[in-house]
């Protein structure tokens, strides 16, 4: 007896005609990524920006460790003014920034893999493109790396959500159409 191959996963045990599009919670859940990414870009940049003036010795030390919090300022837990865990990074926060960057953009792109085609154009575009003016502006290649490159992807993953989007939305739906060209024509 001939061994049936399994499915490997959910998506491909149910029959392609009865697969359906992507429910609403699943577009909340890829605006929530870009989102997190957009921040995480956010962090990457200032960060770097701050470390590349003090290597080149353009900014005192005083104004990346920031002055010592006062009666004015709302604190965060850590005793540090709530607006400084992102205008102020910290490393660790940084590298936390980097590993849920990567991680959003890797589950992204995968699970985007085969619903959009050009998606692979679009982040070449505008990876290419951030990476050109970055040479143009003869910005440091961390800034670049590390600032211009994540906004870029982030770009990119907008992009490729409201492009997927509107062609589904400006898409003429086949089966409605066949349905109503049934009902139009007469019986017998």
């Amino acid at each position: 007896m001939p061994l049936k191959p399994r499915p490997c996963c959910l998506h491909h045990q149910i029959p392609r005609a009865t697969r359906r599009t992507p429910a609403r919670w699943f577009w909340v859940s890829e605006i929530l990524e870009i989102i997190i990414c957009w921040l995480c870009s956010l962090v990457m940049c200032v960060y770097t920006i701050q470390h590349g003036l003090l290597r080149e010795n353009i900014m005192p030390y005083e104004l990346v460790d920031g002055p010592q919090p006062s009666e004015q300022h709302v604190t965060a837990a850590g005793g540090q003014p709530a607006a400084s865990f992102v205008l102020r990074p910290s490393p660790e926060l940084m590298l936390l920034s980097c590993l849920l960057f990567g991680c959003c953009v890797s589950s992204f792109t995968h699970r985007r893999q085969s619903q959009d085609p050009f998606q692979f154009v679009v982040y070449l575009v505008l990876l290419g493109g951030a990476a050109l003016v970055g040479y143009g502006l003869r910005a440091d290649p961390h800034l670049v790396l590390l600032g211009y490159l994540p906004f870029a992807t982030c770009a990119a993953m907008a992009i490729t959500v409201m492009g997927h989007g509107a062609y589904s939305w400006l898409k003429p739906d086949v089966a409605a159409r066949l349905r109503d060209e049934e009902k139009a024509q007469p019986a017998g």
